[in-house]
């Protein structure tokens, strides 16, 4: 019992940062995903909240990702951890993608100066796996060092 506190204290940093993130994914990506059916108020405006609801179970994904990470370094389980950091992983890759889009779509309306990107402005883009993209960003920098093929090892 003494050795299983002492993985949880070990990894309380990343047992918070999992919820945290972890929820907002799961709240965001539900709201999307009602949006998509249809039923928008002024909350989707404000954050930006398209009608998508792919992209709303992408989200939940990656929060559950996060969850089934929580729970397994509650119980103590170390590997937990790869259920995070995999989390991380996937949310920025969809960041990045979304961001990729966004700036295609920057280009369509100033360099080739297409008529259907008329007053296209990247607020028409933003969505949020975006901006809730800052936090995992946040958390691969402090963990950078452990997202290592070889286990931070070197093979040499």
């Amino acid at each position: 019992m003494v050795d299983k506190d002492k993985k949880i204290e070990k990894n309380k940093n990343k047992i918070a940062f999992g919820t945290i993130v972890g929820a907002l994914y799961l709240i965001f990506g539900f709201i999307q995903i009602i949006v998509g059916f249809g039923l928008n108020s002024k909350i989707t405006d404000i954050f930006y909240i398209p009608n998508d609801i792919i992209g709303g179970a992408t989200l939940i994904l990656i929060g559950v990702l996060f969850f089934f990470g929580i729970k397994e370094l509650k119980e103590g389980i170390n590997e937990g951890v790869a259920y995070i950091y995999m989390g991380i992983f996937l949310a920025l890759v969809f960041t990045v993608i979304y961001l990729l889009i966004m700036a295609a779509d920057a280009m369509e309306t100033y360099i080739i100066i297409s008529e259907d990107f008329t007053g296209w402005s990247p607020l028409d883009d933003l969505r949020p796996g975006i901006y809730l993209g800052i936090l995992p960003f946040i958390g691969f920098m402090i963990w950078r060092d452990k997202f290592s093929l070889t286990g931070g090892k070197d093979l040499s």
